[in-house]
């Protein structure tokens, strides 16, 4: 299972790529999975109504990871452990990286802080090795 991070649907759109298409490759090969944190960052920032409506119906279609009361629990350990160790991340970050490994999913992100956290694994390029 594959946890797609938001920065890979913002800079597909930013780029005038289709996000679609881009994650076919990796929709053919693993399960995809989104989360709260993922949706609201993307969604929230597609100012077109029928792109939002489209990429809100592809999320829909995704594996969902909900942010229960021990993935909270979780992220507040390993924030409370990063910051030991002089690293401190964002929240979101944190967020989606337990989320991601709350589930056994690694994460598709080009977001360098994903590599940061102990245990999860990163894919951090559109193309499949």
């Amino acid at each position: 299972m594959i946890l797609v991070d938001s920065c890979v649907y913002i800079d597909c759109l930013r780029e005038g790529r289709d996000v679609f298409e881009a994650l076919r490759p990796w929709a053919n090969r693993f399960d995809l999975a989104t989360c709260g944190i993922v949706r609201c960052e993307v969604l929230g920032g597609v100012r077109r109504p029928k792109l939002r409506q489209k990429l809100s119906e592809y999320m829909d279609c995704m594996l969902y990871v909900p942010s229960m009361g021990r993935i909270w629990k979780r992220t507040e350990t390993l924030a409370w452990e990063l910051d030991r160790q002089g690293k401190s991340l964002p929240l979101t970050d944190l967020i989606i990286a337990v989320s991601a490994m709350e589930t056994g999913a690694a994460v598709l992100s080009y977001d360098h802080h994903f590599n940061l956290i102990p245990g999860l694994k990163v894919f951090s390029s559109l193309e499949l090795e």
